[in-house]
């Protein structure tokens, strides 16, 4: 359906926030001592109403984006149901936020299929959504930052759409154009490829060689999984990834492999090293740089977070087993001379990536966040939390923490979400480092395997760390 309806604005009950008593330096994360211990404020608070929170579909930490700001609007998107995609925009000087509702038939059994969104140079809205390794899904905003109207289901170029994963909208930068990363294949048998898009013919181009494949692999194939790609200041483009091949043993045990890099400085066109050496393309586990060696079946995550400091300099934040056997919280840097890991988290209790399909962890996957002063910041939801959606401090002389040291870590607030995984606006945190979240009391079974319905609340929520 390709008009949607307009509901009302949220107002009143609906809308809740806390105003700075100096509207002149809302927007400014201000002064802070790194000594001093770290604490959060949230400042506003919109209850977005009730929507399906069977699972982790709404809240998946792979959504590229699942919150968009673009000019004075951000933008997101969730499943209320089975029959309902609702649209939301936020005007963030006016604080009014707006619904669209597009009438459909979605596959809400699969945490898999959620709802990316992305702008082109024009303004106009993209949007990819209800897909797991099926046939692209994909409509644009009739107008530009408008969510009154949308376009039918379109394809892109029809080349590669068939079994499309994991869309990733990269958005326009120094010049280039809008970007689609995306998986063609499956888990253990995947292709990454890139399209971009031309605002004069509205059209999209297929880049002529994939980026990193397994799908040819002997006598095993695999997949790769990249982590949230990051933009550097310099235009280039950088990609962190594991990879994926069969199951392990009788358990079937999740087996993702070692931390791979590469950069582009033409958005994607030609890959290298972090050396600087020459890529010939696709990446396979064969040529791939790895950054930091993870050994099979150690419960290595896939799909989480990369950042850059203001040197350009990549920080990933993951989690996979310690020396102990324990899964931890890790995070690999580069220091301009070599790549770095260290464990920020305690945790003493074991589990094992294990089965099919979206599986019942009890820790969510980490993002990561670097401010304008190069401060190194972890969000999570973990058991070691009370499920509370987290914050951790990584900025000291070896971007390690003690999980236990309260001026480290801090809760955002003392609800519990579940299984939910922490969905960002990456590009507000970058340009006025205020975090905003997409927040929703989730369910997850394993394999999807789903027995009661559920819906909880869907918050956006804006933080500052201080």
């Amino acid at each position: 359906m390709a008009h949607p309806i307009i509901n009302d604005t949220i107002t009143g009950a609906h809308a809740e926030k806390q105003k700075n008593d100096n509207p002149e330096t809302r927007h400014s994360i201000g002064n802070i001592d790194p000594n001093k211990p770290l604490q959060t404020r949230i400042f506003a608070w919109h209850d977005l109403g009730m929507a399906w929170a069977g699972n982790t579909i709404n809240t998946a930490i792979f959504r590229h984006h699942g919150v968009l700001t673009f000019e004075d609007r951000q933008t997101s998107a969730f499943y209320v149901d089975a029959t309902t995609l609702r649209i939301v925009q936020r005007n963030l000087e006016t604080e009014t936020i707006i619904t669209a509702d597009l009438a459909g038939r979605y596959n809400l059994s699969d945490s898999h299929n959620c709802i990316n969104l992305g702008v082109d140079r024009e303004g106009f809205l993209h949007m990819s959504y209800d897909l797991h390794a099926s046939r692209l899904r994909y409509r644009r905003s009739k107008c530009p930052n408008d969510i009154s109207a949308w376009t039918d289901d379109l394809p892109m170029t029809g080349f590669a759409e068939d079994k499309v994963t994991y869309p990733t909208f990269i958005l326009p930068h120094h010049g280039f154009p809008l970007t689609l990363l995306y998986r063609d294949g499956v888990h253990d048998k995947g292709t990454a490829r890139m399209k971009t898009y031309n605002e004069s013919t509205r059209t999209w181009l297929d880049h002529t060689s994939p980026i990193l494949s397994g799908a040819e692999q002997k006598p095993w194939t695999s997949n790769a999984y990249w982590n949230s790609p990051a933009i550097g200041s310099d235009g280039s483009l950088h990609l962190s990834f594991v990879w994926r091949t069969h199951s392990i043993g009788r358990k079937a045990l999740v087996n993702n492999m070692n931390i791979c890099y590469a950069r582009s400085f033409n958005n994607g066109v030609d890959w290298e090293t972090s050396r600087g050496i020459p890529f010939q393309l696709p990446i396979t586990q064969v040529n791939a740089e790895v950054i930091h060696p993870v050994s099979p079946g150690s419960n290595l995550m896939n799909q989480c977070s990369m950042a850059l400091n203001s040197r350009n300099w990549p920080h990933i934040v993951y989690y996979a087993d310690w020396h102990d056997g324990i899964p931890q919280y890790q995070h690999v840097w580069y220091d301009g001379n070599c790549w770095n890991n260290e464990k920020f988290s305690a945790r003493t209790e074991p589990f094992a990536l294990q089965g099919f399909g979206t599986l019942k962890i009890p820790i969510s996957r980490p993002e990561i966040l670097i401010d304008n002063r190069d401060r190194v910041y972890a969000l999570f939801r973990a058991d070691v939390t009370d499920q509370c959606m987290t914050v951790c401090r990584l900025s000291d002389s070896n971007f390690s923490a003690d999980p236990k040291d309260k001026a480290y870590i801090h809760k955002i607030t003392e609800k519990a979400f579940g299984f939910a995984e922490p969905v960002i606006d990456r590009g507000r945190w970058q340009k006025e480092n205020i975090l905003t979240i997409l927040l929703q009391y989730n369910q997850q079974p394993n394999g999807d395997h789903i027995k009661d319905i559920a819906f909880e609340p869907v918050y956006l929520t804006d933080v500052l760390l201080e």
